[in-house]
Parts: structure tokens; sequence; C-alpha cells
């Protein structure tokens, strides 16, 4: 790997941490922000949704728009958004402009990971693709604990803490300015090809299957931690614990890549798939030691889940319609994530049983769906 392809990936994990970070950085600030303007906390709560549900949609804007003009611009451009909504989002004045401007701002920050998942695939040399997508998977991952933890020693509140962040945005996008190749990724799609791209994207059931794997895994890992805070008075486990237990294991995407090029992208995906569904078993025998132990399985899991199905539409996929490949499925994915919270509320009335079988349930189904496909043949 030369040093140009490794500074461009620490460039980009650095760049994945800020803009998957916005996602959770305002989780521990509910309170903070319902007192600042005058609101009940279940509405403060929608500043993390108005960026979420947008942040979603905005991938399957900005994966096609990388195929045709370009990781690069839509990389540069798309950080320099990010860096100009999170200052509306400092100098917000009233809940209402709150709302819209965290909503800006994932639609923004939306330009940034499939734009990079694609570089990432395209411009590592082949054997070392799988390292660097563990190493975006890694970032993506370790961002929801570590924004949080940024957010709470921060203590500077939402406006302050925005307006801090807004300056690195701008030098991620500086940074990316030099180093990315001008031709990478560069006009491999015409408007008109659009259908086509779509269309052949379908016919391999290799995308179809992992996207459709792709909302089991953040339903999953939302469920549990969601779940567990809805029955923290029945499990008596200290939510804290069970959310640190959860970070070392993340490291594990670093493992998915010798995994991958050993077994295959399938394999690892499955391997993800299986560990995660066996930490709801564990969750299902109750207890403080069992639950922690679960935490740490479904993270491992997670680490091998994510880095696999990423792989799995990366090798599957073609130049010209990579980015629209993962767009597609980092919508899924993040679709699994926003589900889980009120499908955890449904749940919980009925116990820890339906709780924890239900998400285990659909990672098993998810498993055996990609058992079921073969080794990819040629490019879409």
């Amino acid at each position: 790997m030369t040093f140009r392809n490794g500074f461009l990936l620490v460039l980009l994990m650095l760049c994945g941490f800020i803009i998957v970070g916005q996602l959770y950085v305002t989780i521990p600030l509910v309170a903070d922000i319902a007192g600042q303007f005058g609101v009940e906390p279940a509405q403060a709560a929608l500043v993390g949704s108005a960026f979420g549900f947008v942040y979603a949609a905005g991938f399957l804007v900005f994966g096609p728009l990388s195929d045709r003009y370009g990781r690069k611009p839509i990389l540069v451009l798309g950080l320099l958004a990010v860096a100009g909504a999170t200052v509306l989002v400092s100098i917000a004045t009233s809940f209402g402009l709150l709302l819209l401007a965290r909503a800006i701002q994932g639609f923004a920050a939306s330009s940034f990971p499939p734009a990079a998942l694609s570089l990432t695939a395209e411009a590592l040399p082949p054997q070392h693709r799988p390292f660097g997508i563990s190493l975006m998977s890694f970032a993506f991952l370790a961002a929801a604990p570590l924004a949080q933890f940024f957010a709470v020693q921060s203590g500077d509140g939402l406006s302050v803490m925005m307006l801090e962040l807004a300056p690195f945005y701008v030098l991620g996008a500086l940074g990316l300015l030099f180093a990315v190749k001008n031709k990478a990724g560069k006009g491999r799609v015409r408007a008109q090809e659009e259908d086509g791209r779509f269309a052949g994207l379908f016919h391999n059931a290799g995308i179809v299957a992992a996207w459709c794997a792709a909302p089991t895994v953040l339903f999953g890992f939302v469920s549990f931690h969601a779940g567990a805070q809805a029955l923290s008075a029945s499990l008596g486990a200290d939510l804290q614990m069970l959310r640190l237990a959860g970070l070392p294991p993340l490291l594990l995407t670093f493992a998915a890549a010798p995994v991958t090029r050993r077994y295959g992208a399938l394999v690892t995906a499955r391997i993800g798939l299986f560990l995660a569904a066996s930490a709801f078993g564990l969750a299902l025998s109750g207890g403080t030691s069992a639950l922690l132990a679960a935490s740490a399985l479904l993270s491992a899991g997670v680490a091998f889940a994510i880095p696999g199905l990423i792989a799995t539409i990366a090798q599957r996929a073609t130049d010209a319609n990579r980015g629209l490949a993962l767009a597609i499925y980092t919508f899924s994915l993040f679709l699994g994530a926003s589900l889980a919270p009120p499908a955890v509320q449904a749940l919980a009335v009925s116990g820890g049983i339906p709780l924890w079988l239900f998400p285990a349930c659909l990672l098993v189904l998810a498993a055996f769906g990609l058992a079921a496909i073969g080794k990819p043949s040629t490019a879409t």
C-alpha cells in the first residue's frame, strides 16, 4: 500500500467518525436541549430523528450522484455543506429552526458514506480492499459511543459543540481535495443509463440478498440496547456497563479483513449474523453476566456482518453502479436502526422473550438467505 493510499484511508476514517457521529451526538444532550428550548424530552429527542431519517434517505441521492460525477466532488462539496449546516445548527434560535437545521445537516452528511465506501473499494489495490472496508466499518460503528462520550465530556452544550466541530469538516474537505485523484469514479455513467444500472443490480442475487440482510444488523444492535433500557427495572443491569462491554469487540472489524480474503465476503457476513443472533440467545437466559456477554457478542457479530455485507456488494457491483448499490445498502442499514425503537416499545410490553426473540429470528433468516447465494461470477 502506498503512502497516498494509507493517508487517504486515515483521512476517510477520521471524517467517518465526525460525520456518522452526528447521528448519535445529541442522544446524551436531550435533557439539555429540552431545557434550552422549553420543550418536553420526547420532543427534544426529535433532534436526532430529524437528522437520522433525512440522513438515510439522502444516501439514495448521493450514491448515484457519485457514480455520475465522481467520488471526489461529492466528498469535498458534501463536507463543506456539512460544515455550513453545522454552523446553522449552532445558531438556531428556536426549536423549529433547530429541527430544520438538523435535517439539512443530515442531508449533507449523507453524501459521505456511499461515496467514501465506493472510493475505498476503487482506490485501493485488490489485496488491501478488505482491510480498507474493515477500517471504514470500524469508523462508522465506533462513532456511536465516541460521539456520545465527546458530547458528555464537552459539557458546553449543543451550540458551542457544533461550532467546535464545524472547522474539522472544512479540514476534511481540504485534505480529500488533495488526497483523492481527480479521475476517481469520474463520469462513468450517463443520465440515460440510470434505469439500466438499477435493473442490473436487481439481477444480482448476492447484492439483493445483502440489501435484505442489512436492516437486520442495526435493527438487532439498536433493539438490544433500547430493549435493555426499556426493561432496565426488571433486568437490574448497569446500562453504561452494557455499552462499554460492547465497545472492544468492535475492533473485530479488522479481523473481518483476513476472514474475507480467505473465505469470502459472504462467509464473513454469515458469521456476523449468526454471532449477533446468538447474542440474543444469551440475553434470553437472563442475568447480569449473560447480558454483558450478550452485549460483547452482539458487537462482535456486527463487526463481522457489516464489512462482510459491504464487501459482498462492492465485489459484485461495477464502477458504474457501485455508488448506487452501496447507497441502497446504507439506506437499508439505517432504516433498520430507525425502525428498532418503535418496535422495542411495542414488544417490551410483553416482556423480554419476544423482545429478544424477534431480532434473533430476523438475523437467522438473513444468514440463511445469504447462505443460498453462490460466488460472484462476472461483474454486474
